[in-house]
């Protein structure tokens, strides 16, 4: 079984009846984040990107349990939010990690044009690129 098939698989179970700011299923975010990176590692980090803080019973030891390797479970704990954690920290500590940068650029764009397809506020996801952009530009 593939990396890319087996982060798909994951996923689709974690996120089973949750949804997104649209109230599609939020495998759907998953799969816009995975179609906006580029490389298999960046595809299967994006599957996972939201797992750990989303899915239930889903850590690390678990991810490398299921057979992933040290830099996509790095990258997908990269992404993953601590409690109390102000955004800029976060994306900021996201995008220091160089895997989990691009996933993390892709999962703030669609968080974007969710929040506009709603009318929710978009001040959090524009923060995030423009700190993207500024600090973490190659």
């Amino acid at each position: 079984m593939s990396v890319l098939y087996r982060a798909a698989k994951i996923a689709e179970q974690a996120h089973a009846g949750q949804a997104d700011k649209t109230g599609r299923p939020y495998i759907e975010h998953c799969r816009r984040v995975v179609d906006a990176v580029e490389t298999l590692d960046q595809k299967a980090i994006a599957y996972l990107h939201d797992v750990l803080e989303k899915g239930d019973g889903w850590n690390r030891d678990r991810l490398e349990a299921a057979g992933f390797g040290p830099s996509i479970v790095s990258a997908v704990d990269a992404l993953t939010r601590r409690p109390n954690e102000h955004d800029a920290a976060f994306v900021r500590r996201a995008a220091a990690n160089p895997l989990a940068l691009p996933v993390k650029r892709a999962d703030l764009a669609d968080n974007l044009w969710q929040a506009r397809q709603i009318g929710a506020s978009t001040a959090k996801y524009e923060g995030g690129l423009r700190i993207l952009d500024e600090e973490f530009a190659h």
